[in-house]
């Protein structure tokens, strides 16, 4: 019986196989057969070279595993000396160890919050990806699915961003008993940033129904209090005014040494002016520039911010809107909060627009006499900005203005009596 002649190439490198040739006598081949078989695996006496592959002689896995983690160590290192290209090197040479060990986990764990650390936000989210593919039993999954949503967030993936959220939900659930109080917490901080990405995607009715459904869980204080922010936020977002003045009201009362006081008072006074209730409104305002900041619980400047929008925005409002003497209030409250030019200024400018269209011209020019007296007291000791050199020289100009006013009704009854 005769046999034709057989060339058997297998490959296994991806993994991590080689070759072993072993030559063979294998029978005659008739000369039609050898013409019709014979190829680049032909050898000069017209035998054929049969290629057996055999598997990679394995690694002791506790080696493999100080090799992987002694690679990872001075990917660390070089990573502190911020030699980033050397650390990467040492960490591919960590993931190239011939042996399926845990510590290759870990490397992958430290390479993705190295990258996230350093703001490579898409290698840092690659590497979360392949930790998980690999890795699909690890304890770290939630962990990884919760900062990979992070990233897509910061990366603009919104829709992508709130997918890896409700995996760490999907996660959670298969984690073993020692570990269920950590995740449940992990559960619920992804519940919250469910609800935050909803809000930045513009979903404010998706958004508020899952803010106020965690807000009747058992919360710590400071997630109840970010809660009850945001759904704040999200009533006045909504236009749900009415609503939204009983939240805010009971924000106000239930955390009053909180840092978003000022931030809740000028929705609540917002709120008061979109239903048209002008006293509310009014009392809002005024009351926040009375209240001094509290820089045990907020920013410096922040609290000063919201107090000086809130004022100059309802003002503008009732000025705009005809009512003189209500923005005359609060432009008076405004002035009296700080004796800053870049507070004050704008405020005693209005202050007199205010007077004139009250018919109260002398009153008017006594606003605008203090901006010139305030600005001749300064001198050239400090440098002011365009703005208030603009407003400054406008205020000359208004009393220029009402000065001739004035000298024009004496003539004209001075004319009168002749």
């Amino acid at each position: 019986m005769k046999y034709p002649n057989v060339c058997l190439i297998l490959s296994f490198a991806l993994f991590g196989y080689v070759s072993t040739a072993l030559a063979a006598d294998p029978p005659a081949a008739s000369e039609e057969e050898s013409h019709e078989e014979a190829g680049p695996h032909e050898n000069s006496s017209g035998q054929d070279r049969i290629v057996v592959l055999e598997k990679k002689k394995e690694i002791d896995p506790e080696v493999a595993n100080e090799e992987v983690l002694g690679y990872l160590s001075l990917g660390v290192t070089s990573w502190k000396g911020r030699d980033i290209t050397l650390a990467e090197k040492y960490f591919a040479a960590a993931l190239g160890v011939n042996a399926d060990v845990p510590a290759k986990e870990n490397v992958l764990y430290e390479m993705a919050k190295l990258y996230n650390e350093e703001g490579m936000l898409s290698k840092s989210a690659a590497v979360y990806e392949r930790l998980i593919r690999e890795f699909p039993s690890s304890r770290r999954i939630p962990d990884s699915y919760f900062e990979l949503g992070y990233l897509y967030r910061r990366m603009g993936a919104l829709e992508l961003a709130e997918t890896k959220f409700y995996s760490v939900l999907n996660a959670a659930v298969n984690v073993s008993f020692d570990q269920l109080a950590k995740y449940k917490e992990l559960s619920l901080k992804s519940k919250l940033e469910i609800a935050r990405t909803l809000q930045q995607r513009g979903q404010f009715i998706e958004a508020y129904d899952t803010f106020q459904d965690l807000f009747r869980l058992e919360l710590k204080p400071v997630d109840r209090i970010r809660v009850h922010y945001e759904m704040c936020y999200l009533l006045y977002e909504l236009e749900r005014y009415q609503q939204g003045v009983s939240q805010m009201k009971l924000f106000l009362e239930g955390y009053p040494e909180n840092f978003h006081q000022s931030e809740i008072r000028y929705l609540l006074a917002k709120s008061y002016e979109r239903l048209n209730r002008k006293p509310e409104a009014l009392r809002e305002v005024v009351q926040i520039l009375k209240k001094e900041s509290n820089f045990a619980t907020a920013e410096e400047g922040v609290a000063d911010y919201w107090k000086q929008r809130t004022g100059n925005e309802l003002a503008n409002e009732f000025y705009q809107k005809g009512d003189f003497r209500s923005a005359l209030t609060i432009y008076q409250a405004l002035a009296r909060y700080s004796e800053s030019p870049e507070w004050r200024w704008p405020a005693i400018h209005q202050i007199g627009l205010c007077f004139e269209r009250l018919g109260l011209p002398e009153k008017a020019k006594m606003a605008y006499e203090e901006i010139s007296e305030s600005l001749a007291s300064i001198g050239e000791e400090q440098e002011l900005t365009e703005s208030l050199l603009s407003l400054s020289k406008m205020a000359k100009w208004r009393l220029e203005h009402l000065n001739w006013e004035d000298d024009l009704h004496a003539r004209l009854n001075i004319l009168k009596t002749q």
